[in-house]
């Protein structure tokens, strides 16, 4: 079901990686991070963009973190979708896990930790928030948290990941 928007998100999320860093031997967008802790582990990703889009009449703002290393994306990443209309975040805001798919002022977490393994929030059981922390016209930076759960269990009745402690710095792409 979301098949489609994954693919057209790590399209986009490349090509705004190649087109607006600036150059480096990572590659990865001067001080963009983000980091948290799945399952009590300390993950972290050395780039993070934060880009717009609009699915069907719904605004969009997909913050997503990867590690690059010499011009290439790492297999794993963590995105961060919140419903809402970039030209309209702000500082203080917070958006909790969505209850329900397209849910407008909400938040979807993702975590690829393969090229085919996807985890993430669920509306059957949404667990999580993401709160907005600083926006200006070059970067959003925030904290997040939630329960993961695999793909396809909607009613996100086993949960796969406790992420805490989560955090970004993303650069704003176009």
């Amino acid at each position: 079901m979301k098949k489609l928007p994954k693919l057209f998100v790590a399209i986009l999320f490349i090509a705004v990686i190649f087109n607006s860093c600036k150059k480096s031997d990572s590659n990865s967008p001067t001080g963009t991070s983000m980091k948290f802790t799945s399952n009590g582990t300390a993950i972290s990703f050395n780039s993070c963009v934060a880009v717009s889009a609009t699915v069907g009449n719904t605004s969009e703002v997909l913050i997503t973190g990867i590690n690059i290393t010499n011009a290439k994306p790492g297999v794993s990443s963590f995105e961060v979708e919140l419903t809402h209309d970039v030209n309209t975040l702000k500082a203080g805001q917070t958006y909790p896990a969505a209850s329900s798919f397209s849910q407008l002022d909400a938040a979807t977490l993702f975590y690829f930790t393969t090229e085919s393994d996807v985890f993430t929030t669920q509306p059957g059981n949404a667990q999580g928030t993401v709160s907005i922390t600083e926006v200006t016209s070059a970067n959003i930076k925030g904290t997040f948290s939630g329960k993961l759960f695999a793909e396809d269990d909607f009613t996100g009745t086993t949960v796969l990941y406790t992420i805490t402690n989560g955090s970004f710095t993303a650069k704003r792409g176009n």
